[in-house]
C-alpha cells in the first residue's frame, strides 16, 4: 500500500515519523516548509522526507491519486477542506485518515470499506494505543458489506450501486442470501436480497414467489370494491411485498354478503376465508388496538388481526398489525417458509 504522511507542526512530525516506523516504513512523509526549517532538518538527509513548497490543496492535485492511502497529522475538519473536490467514487478513491496533534484519535475519514481506511485506521490506533474512530454503518452495527464480502474473498464487484442497496437491507436488519458456485445452499428463510459469487458472465436467476401473506380485512358496509383493490395494493407496495405471495384473505362472519370485499378477492383472484364470532374470540388477545364500536355492533373488538392469524398456521410474525385506510382495516400476517426437505 502506497502511503503518504502530512504534518504541518513539530509535534505533526514526530507523529509521523512513529507511523512510518511502526507501520509503513516505506512511506512518504510531506512536512511543511516552516517546520522543516524550525526543525533544522536540511542536514538530517532523511530519506522519503518531501517538502511542502506550495499550498497542499494544489500538492494533493498533483499527488491525491498516485497514493493508495493519505495519512494527516490534523484537524480533520481542516482535512475535509483538503481534499475537496478531489475524490469521485469509493471504488476508486484512495483512503484517507487522519490523527490528532495528540494522537488520542485515528479518524477513518474517506473510503472506508473499498479503499481500506476502517482497516488501517485501527492497525495504526493499535500501534499509538490511540481510539480508532470508524462510523460507517456496518462497522459499528458489527454486520459485513458486500464491498467488505468482495474483498475478503478476494472478488470484485460488479455493481457497486447494486451493493450500496444489498449493504443498505444488512443494516437495517433485512436477511440477505449469500449464493456460493460450489453447491446450493437451501436457505429457508424470506430474504429481501442476495448477494450471488460468481465468475459467470451471464447468470441464470429465477425468482420463486412463496404464498405465505395471509390478509385480514374489516370494512364498513358497502365500501366498494376499487377502494378495497387499491388500498390493499398500497400496503403491500410500502411494504415490499407481491400481490402473489397473497395466499388467502380472511374476515369475519358478517361480511361473507359484502358485495365490494367479494368482488375484489375475485378481481384479484385472492381466496377469501370467513371466520365466526367464536373463533375470533378465542384469539382476541391478539387486537393491541381494540376498538369498542365494533364491541357493541357484532361482538367482537375487532377483525383484521384475529381474522388473518387464524386464515394462517399460526406460526410466523405480524408484519402489519393494523392499519386504517378510510373505512377499512388492513392485517398482513406472514408465515414461516416451509423447509425443504430433500
Amino acid at each position: 500500500m502506497k502511503t503518504a504522511i502530512y504534518c504541518v507542526s513539530k509535534n505533526g512530525y514526530n507523529i509521523a515519523l512513529s507511523v512510518r516506523n511502526r507501520v509503513y516504513p516505506d512511506s512518504d512523509i510531506y512536512i511543511s516548509e516552516r517546520v522543516y526549517k524550525l526543525l533544522n532538518l536540511e542536514n538530517e538527509n532523511i530519506e522519503k522526507l518531501f517538502v511542502i513548497t506550495e499550498r497542499v490543496p494544489l500538492l494533493l492535485d498533483k499527488i491525491f491519486n498516485e497514493y493508495d492511502l493519505h495519512i494527516f497529522v490534523a484537524a480533520t475538519g481542516a482535512v475535509v477542506r483538503l481534499i475537496n473536490g478531489k475524490f469521485k467514487s469509493k471504488d476508486t478513491d484512495p483512503a484517507v485518515l487522519t490523527i490528532d496533534e495528540q494522537s488520542n484519535f485515528v479518524i477513518s475519514l474517506l473510503s472506508g470499506h473499498l479503499g481500506g481506511a476502517n482497516e488501517e485506521c485501527r492497525k495504526i490506533a493499535q500501534e499509538l494505543e490511540a481510539i480508532p474512530v470508524v462510523t460507517t454503518a456496518t462497522d459499528v452495527s458489527g454486520k459485513i458489506a458486500v464491498d467488505i464480502l468482495s474483498q475478503k474473498i478476494k472478488a470484485r464487484l460488479e455493481d457497486l450501486e447494486g451493493a450500496k442497496r444489498v449493504t443498505s437491507l444488512i443494516v437495517n436488519g433485512e436477511k440477505v442470501g449469500l449464493h456460493l458456485p460450489k453447491h446450493i445452499v437451501d436457505v429457508n428463510e424470506n430474504t429481501a436480497g442476495a448477494i450471488i459469487v460468481s465468475n459467470r458472465k451471464k447468470i441464470e436467476i429465477s425468482k420463486i414467489i412463496p404464498q405465505n401473506i395471509f390478509i385480514g380485512i374489516g370494512c364498513k358496509r358497502n365500501t366498494p370494491k376499487e377502494h378495497i383493490v387499491a388500498k390493499l395494493k398500497e400496503v403491500m407496495e410500502n411494504q415490499n411485498l407481491e400481490m402473489t405471495s397473497i395466499k388467502t384473505a380472511a374476515s369475519a362472519w358478517v361480511k361473507a354478503d359484502e358485495t365490494g370485499l367479494l368482488e375484489a378477492m375475485e378481481e384479484l383472484n385472492i381466496p377469501i376465508k370467513f371466520f365466526d364470532k367464536e373463533e375470533i374470540l378465542k384469539v382476541e388477545d391478539l387486537i393491541e388496538d381494540r376498538s369498542n364500536y365494533v364491541k357493541q355492533t357484532i361482538g367482537v373488538y375487532g377483525v383484521s388481526e384475529p381474522c388473518a392469524f387464524l386464515a394462517s398456521s399460526g406460526k410466523g410474525k405480524f408484519l402489519v398489525k393494523k392499519i386504517r385506510l378510510g373505512g377499512l382495516t388492513l392485517s398482513i400476517f406472514e408465515e414461516e417458509m416451509t423447509e425443504v426437505k430433500e
